[in-house]
């Protein structure tokens, strides 16, 4: 299976998954998520540091019903948030390693069902000194990019 790592800056990538069309029985289900948060730092080679944290909450007014949970590892953390009324899910997956984001897209897909589902893909940090002269340069060349676009 090829490995979808991309070359990224700065802290870290952060990956979210907004996820529609999903088995909304998978989303309503609390030991399912548990089991998600608890496997897919091992999956994505990242390191646990704390047993997730899952909890059922009620529909409030204007709101859907659904479960929310959060693993802190030790390269940040993965959280999911489900809405099984509305087949939908969001999930944030925030390291300061670069990890394979399309492994863990394909495995958010398959755990859950999702039909139809967008990314995005934000490299946190982008002046985080892992390399302060690597730093400069990508944020002056933004500087001059958007300050040539705006005028």
């Amino acid at each position: 299976m090829e490995d979808t790592r991309l070359e990224l800056f700065g802290f870290g990538p952060h990956l979210m998954i907004d996820g529609y069309h999903a088995n909304p029985e998978k989303l309503a289900d609390f030991e399912l998520v548990r089991q998600v948060l608890d496997q897919l730092p091992e999956e994505m080679e990242m390191t646990k540091v704390l047993p997730p944290v899952v909890q059922r909450y009620p529909a409030l007014p204007g709101h859907a019903e659904g479960i929310t949970g959060v693993v802190i590892i030790a390269e940040s953390h993965i959280a999911i948030h489900t809405f099984p009324s509305e087949r939908f899910i969001s999930v944030d997956i925030f390291s300061c390693k670069e990890f394979d984001l399309g492994k863990a897209l394909r495995r958010v897909v398959e755990y859950f069902e999702i039909g139809r589902y967008e990314t995005y893909l934000i490299n946190r940090g982008k002046e985080y000194p892992k390399d302060l002269e690597l730093a400069r340069q990508i944020a002056a060349g933004e500087r001059e990019y958007i300050e040539a676009r705006i005028g």
